[in-house]
């Protein structure tokens, strides 16, 4: 499994996705992920939970809040509340012998950026520093394994085949299933909207971007995956594997869970559903400490999590799903976040045909495994130095080309042509928009019209700007350092 998750995906270049990878393995169809594909839940990486207060609505247990909202929503989170406790879940709403109040409560409705964001966890009480602030019982965690004791499936399955599987027969007992209150919990149909559950009508919206490619690419792998898994397990198996149940539209819904909601259990190497955890929402400022450890005396595990900074009353609590990008949060998640220090658009960059020394330099390409088209990621403030180090190398001239360092300074007019190709190789992609950023600006400034937009159209106009900006603004950065090309890519702009 290891190894799988270092596996590259192959894909078009102008794919703005760099941590999701579809794989299959040489003895059976797989899919999995790089680990950071998975929200960052280990204490590898914690650093603080985010302290931010949100619009919310909150419910639990009639009795653990005096004014509860009295709508589907807030009964559905009730009945889940109580499914936790009576699998041994501790939510008490007071403290009791030698144990606190369960310090979160469910907010059915969050906002964020003015977006309505779902459900959310927040803060009932003041949390210390280095407080549990849950431990879920290890057996509603909906795991590879679950699925094995469930369904007749290889023990070889991938993880991810194996818990789509269990979710769409899981969802299909209806009331029988054992999970049916944390089913209820999840979002709703229509509210699962990854950019790869988009119509062509609305991928159009992004006309531009290379967000269309990573969608179109994610989807023709679900497909190929849905096929491989129909061929191998399903059709063999149809008293088990209904075709009205276990069919492409329910295996891009168990997918779209999946991306959306799983988690790393770091000290296990596996994935995992885990109730209640998955409601915490995404703030990329903070991270936090959840995984699998064994309770002392009891010999009994759980999903823990430890806060590592306080909290106050009302704070909603959030996790990081990892440095991703708008793309890469849109094509998963279905949803941007224009606070994202991490966010990126893919620059495709090509070795020029015209160029007298092309098949020279193509040859030395070919002959080092590298493409003559490769896309590099640009940040709002900086890009990666492969990125000149590759430009540099296609603008070399014939003593450059044979003697040069492509690594270090070559010279000023090197280096000017390496700008000059960047910034034309960003004005190419800013002209591939059919709308120009100031258009989109002046679609968002209006508030109560943007809102009349639908919820993907918000999404794709939000997308598509951010993208547009650090296009210009690395023209614009480029250009003012031309003024000195000798230091002009160094590590303070280039990473």
């Amino acid at each position: 499994m290891t190894d799988l998750y270092l596996s590259a995906l192959n894909i078009p270049n102008q794919i703005g996705v760099h941590s999701v990878v579809l794989l299959h393995s040489d003895s059976s169809p797989t899919m999995s992920f790089i680990a950071s594909s998975l929200p960052a839940f280990n204490k590898r990486h914690a650093q603080s939970l985010c302290r931010r207060r949100s619009r919310i609505s909150l419910s639990l247990s009639p009795s653990s809040i005096p004014r509860v909202v009295k709508n589907p929503r807030a009964k559905k989170s009730a009945v889940f509340v109580e499914w936790l406790k009576e699998n041994g879940m501790y939510l008490s709403e007071v403290a009791t012998w030698g144990r606190p109040m369960h310090p979160l409560a469910i907010a059915d409705e969050t906002i964020d950026d003015g977006e309505v964001s779902g459900r959310g966890l927040i803060a009932m009480k003041p949390i210390l520093q280095g407080e549990a602030v849950f431990e879920i019982p290890y057996e509603l965690i909906l795991t590879k394994e679950v699925a094995l004791r469930s369904l007749p499936l290889p023990e070889n399955v991938d993880d991810y085949i194996a818990i789509a599987c269990l979710l769409v027969s899981e969802r299909a007992k209806g009331e029988k299933s054992f999970w049916k209150p944390y089913f209820d919990v999840l979002p709703l149909d229509e509210e699962l909207i990854p950019l790869f559950r988009w119509s062509e009508e609305d991928l159009a919206l992004l006309a531009g971007s290379p967000c269309i490619a990573a969608s179109k690419s994610l989807g023709l792998k679900l497909e190929a995956e849905f096929q491989s898994a129909n061929e191998m397990y399903f059709e063999n198996n149809r008293e088990t594997f209904p075709e009205d149940v276990f069919n492409q539209e329910a295996w891009e819904w168990a997918f779209a869970i999946l991306f959306s909601r799983a988690i790393m259990l770091t000290a296990e190497q596996r994935i995992g559903l885990v109730p209640y955890a998955d409601l915490l929402n995404h703030n990329p400022f903070c991270s936090t400490y959840i995984d699998v450890h064994t309770k002392p005396l009891l010999d009994r595990k759980v999903v823990a999590l430890y806060t590592d900074r306080p909290y106050n009353k009302m704070d909603q609590v959030f996790v990081t799903y990892g440095p991703k990008s708008n793309s890469d949060l849109l094509l998963l998640y279905g949803f941007v976040s224009d606070r994202n220090p991490y966010d990126s658009v893919e620059l495709v960059v090509s070795l020029s045909e015209s160029d007298p020394l092309y098949e020279r330099k193509l040859a030395y390409l070919a002959q080092s495994g590298i493409s003559s088209t490769s896309t590099f990621p640009l940040y709002r403030d900086r890009y990666p130095m492969e990125l000149v180090e590759f430009l540099r190398f296609c603008v070399a001239d014939e003593a450059e080309f044979t003697s040069a360092d492509f690594g270090d300074f070559i010279n000023e007019s090197n280096e000017t042509q390496v700008a000059r190709a960047l910034v034309d190789a960003c004005q190419a992609a800013l002209d591939a928009y059919p709308q120009t950023r100031e258009e989109d600006d002046k679609l968002m400034a209006t508030r109560s019209m943007f809102q009349l937009l639908s919820l993907k159209q918000r999404w794709a106009v939000r997308q598509r700007r951010a993208e547009k900006r650090i296009l210009e603004r690395t023209i614009v950065n480029i250009e003012k350092e031309m003024s000195d090309p000798t230091f002009m890519f160094t590590e303070v702009n280039a990473t």
